[in-house]
């Protein structure tokens, strides 16, 4: 009973979205709409969007296994990221909005070549996609375990019905539909993290949900490994992650997207800076709901196996505890979390491959409707490049990793020389983002070989801060060595002077 209800609800979902799909589909004219909703988006909307990307399915069920495991000890792990794009927006957002409705930019390698001349596409489109396409990857992959868990089928089979939903719908509806699936994923997901977390919390507290934290510290006492503190970690720990979680989101595609899709510069700032604040407060209540189902089942008041996976946590409790109604809504609603967020990164693919690539390097003069097509043969490359990765390789979300490793080391340095720094070259653009990039990824692997991590070198120095150095060095040297650019060309995207202009 609980399959056939499970399948219905997906499949009413998946209805949903492809209804959506259409219904933009007809509203799509040019690239602008196809890629960025014409640039339209309102407040309440771009809210519920960011909030939906921000955190997905795979957040949700990763977040409750840290929560189980080690109690609020790996909240750095993600919370740098939610501070970082929260400066990002304060920092940047209606200046970028502003140069997104000027010069119809939809990437990062758009902005760059503002600044920088097309050549700067090359290595920042190159180092933006291995991070769309891994994150893509795994989103199809989690699509996929979905239908193992809930129906199952083989794990081929689940990622191959994923793929078939997720590409379908945004290839035909673009930007729009992308951003309305997230708005309503966002609203089915916060009831899921509010809804586990307050059940947690009135199991714990035998029905005082306000004596359940108190009662959770008294259990888990002494437990190895396990803090109510996240300051708990050493302070060289905190600053890694902190580095190393956190900075890459300054030169973020997906935040990029979410400024040039809003109607105003006024809304980019507004919904996205309560977006951010939000999202960072959802955050935690993943992490709560990990720590109550812990501490019900020392209790012996949860039935979950002490011995289990922290990562399988959300997925026992929800299948094996709560009664048949709740595990359909909480599946159907963390199947449209990893839809969404999967969504949300095929679309920040996309202009990589039809701006950034076609109308750049192979057809300058391309209309409207051959640019949408390209658009949408976008969306298949980034996901056939996730699933050959999800297959291919042993630990994607290694790869994931270090995709956001050297996506950082490639293009913040130049992105923050653009708004601040009127005497970077194009030279020194471009050879920062070549050499900070390859920096980045073969210091990763180096590591990896030589007993680090993607994240820290052997001795502990973190390969992000190695590979920002080296960017900011060759941004340096290579733009005193050549001849300072125009006036009017720095001045494009200098900091101080967009919104005295506009």
């Amino acid at each position: 009973m609980q399959m056939v209800l499970t399948f219905i609800g997906v499949a009413v979902f998946i209805v949903v979205c492809w209804r959506l799909a259409f219904f933009y589909n007809r509203k799509t004219k040019n690239l602008d709409d196809f890629l960025v909703s014409g640039r339209a988006v309102g407040f309440w909307v771009l809210i519920g969007s960011y909030i939906g990307g921000a955190i997905g399915g795979s957040s949700i069920a990763g977040f409750t296994g840290y929560g189980w495991s080690t109690g609020m000890l790996n909240f750095f792990a993600i919370f740098p990221a939610s501070v970082i794009l929260l400066i990002f927006i304060i920092l940047f957002a209606k200046r970028l909005s502003v140069l997104g409705a000027k010069y119809h930019l939809v990437s990062i390698p758009d902005f760059l070549a503002v600044r920088f001349g097309d050549a700067i596409r090359v290595p920042s489109v190159l180092f933006v996609f291995f991070r769309m396409g891994f994150i893509v990857g795994l989103q199809i992959m989690s699509l996929g375990l979905i239908f193992v868990t809930g129906f199952g089928i083989s794990l081929p089979q689940g990622m191959a019905i994923g793929g078939i939903m997720l590409i379908g719908y945004v290839a035909v509806g673009g930007m729009m539909a992308s951003i309305i699936v997230e708005w309503f994923q966002s609203l089915l997901q916060s009831i899921v993290m509010i809804t586990a977390a307050l059940v947690g919390m009135y199991i714990v507290g035998k029905g005082d949900i306000f004596a359940a934290f108190g009662v959770a510290e008294t259990v888990m006492a002494g437990k190895e490994n396990f803090s109510f503190n996240p300051f708990d970690l050493p302070l060289n720990q905190i600053v890694n992650y902190v580095i190393c979680m956190g900075l890459y989101y300054l030169g973020d595609q997906w935040c990029f997207q979410r400024v040039f899709v809003a109607a105003k510069p006024e809304v980019a700032f507004k919904s996205l800076t309560l977006g951010g604040i939000l999202g960072s407060a959802f955050g935690f209540l993943p992490f709560l709901t990990g720590i109550m189902l812990r501490t019900g089942a020392e209790m012996g008041l949860i039935s979950i196996p002490l011995d289990i996976r922290g990562d399988n946590v959300f997925f026992y409790f929800v299948i094996n505890v709560l009664p048949t109604g709740a595990t359909v809504f909480f599946l159907v609603a963390f199947m449209a979390a990893v839809m969404s967020c999967g969504s949300a990164f095929l679309m920040g693919g996309s202009p990589l491959v039809v701006r950034d690539v076609y109308q750049s390097f192979i057809n300058k003069n391309a209309t409207q409707k051959q640019l949408v097509k390209v658009g949408r043969i976008g969306i298949l490359i980034v996901a056939i490049f996730g699933i050959v990765g999800a297959f291919a390789i042993p630990n994607l979300v290694v790869l994931f990793n270090m995709g956001n490793v050297f996506t950082a080391c490639g293009v913040l340095i130049p992105v923050l020389a653009c708004f601040f720094w009127k005497r970077a070259t194009a030279r020194g653009g471009i050879m920062a983002c070549w050499i900070g990039g390859f920096t980045g990824l073969f210091g990763c692997i180096w590591s990896l070989n030589n007993g680090g991590s993607y994240m820290l070198l052997p001795n502990g120095f973190p390969i992000v801060l190695m590979g920002l150095l080296t960017s900011l060095a060759a941004l340096i040297i290579f733009s005193l060595t050549q001849k300072a650019q125009p006036e009017e060309v720095s001045n494009r995207t200098l900091y101080s002077k967009l919104l005295s202009k506009n």
